[in-house]
């Protein structure tokens, strides 16, 4: 997938999605920010409120994915949806996972959202906060030295 096109299709989501409380993250994010060359998906995390709508406005143009269970993912709204020429679409809200007995919840916070070029984007430090949570030690320590970097520039 070019990178043009991928803009592209994050505007075009994003304008249809304009009226509710969401951002994108993930490795969608991580190309925005210079970390990632090639997202393999664009993750969506909304407010629970706004979940069944979003899902409802997704499923009239994209197709719905069928979710495999996953042991320790537990949050409390996910679908997929997809449709060619595009990378699957990850819609959450209310997200949780389960660590040994416990379920670990996590708070999304819209207002820390920021539009910039048509995109409504999720602080790179709520990413951070997520990837700890889901276990992905590779994707903690790309935002880790991201923000120090940020950081230290900002000294300057």
């Amino acid at each position: 997938m070019n990178n043009a096109n991928l803009l592209t299709q994050l505007q075009q989501l994003c304008e249809i999605l304009q009226p509710f409380q969401f951002g994108v993250g993930g490795s969608s994010l991580l190309w925005q920010l210079g970390l990632e060359t090639a997202p393999n998906d664009i993750d969506i995390v909304c407010s629970e409120q706004d979940f069944a709508q979003i899902t409802e406005v997704l499923s009239a143009r994209f197709l719905p994915q069928p979710i495999p269970a996953h042991p320790a993912y537990v949050s409390a709204h996910f679908n997929r949806f997809s449709r060619d020429g595009w990378p699957d679409i990850d819609v959450m809200a209310g997200i949780a996972v389960k660590l040994g007995g416990n379920v670990t919840r996590w708070q999304f916070h819209t207002h820390r959202c920021h539009w910039q070029n048509g995109v409504c984007w999720m602080p790179p430090a709520d990413w951070l906060q997520l990837y700890q949570l889901f276990n992905r030690p590779e994707r903690v320590a790309q935002l880790r030295q991201y923000l120090v970097q940020l950081r230290l520039s900002s000294l300057n």
